[in-house]
């Protein structure tokens, strides 16, 4: 029981992970490390359903440990974290930073001009 148990677990957060890295190109080489790169990417709740799968690996190592895992919360914090996941779409999002970048750049551009423009016309050029 308890090895299947803990194989489900490493299945779960194996899951979650890959689809992070596809998804959210996070890199990492477990779902915890990936969790401490993840920044304003994923949800609070989520990131914090996602760090209980991470700390449920850590705790299906130790077989004593096994107990104290919540399947239900797993389970839930699983799929909760794989909806969330397939909804992102990759283009979209480097789309939206390419988007981003470029108006800072034109915000940039336009506060440069304003700032020529009153210049010039402090010191009488036009």
């Amino acid at each position: 029981m308890g090895y299947i148990l803990t194989e489900t677990i490493h299945d779960m957060a194996q899951e979650v992970s890959a689809l992070m890295k596809e998804r959210l190109s996070i890199r990492g080489r477990d779902l915890a490390a990936k969790l401490r790169h993840t920044g304003r990417m994923m949800p609070k709740r989520l990131k914090r359903e996602a760090a209980y799968l991470a700390e449920a690996v850590q705790l299906s190592e130790n077989p004593r440990l096994l107990k104290m895992i919540d399947m239900a919360r797993a389970e839930t914090a699983h799929r909760d974290c794989l909806e969330f996941l397939q909804k992102v779409d990759p283009a979209d999002r480097r789309k939206g930073v390419a988007l981003g970048i470029l108006a800072s750049l034109a915000m940039t551009f336009l506060v440069v001009s304003t700032m020529v423009i009153i210049v010039l016309v402090w010191r009488g050029y036009i």
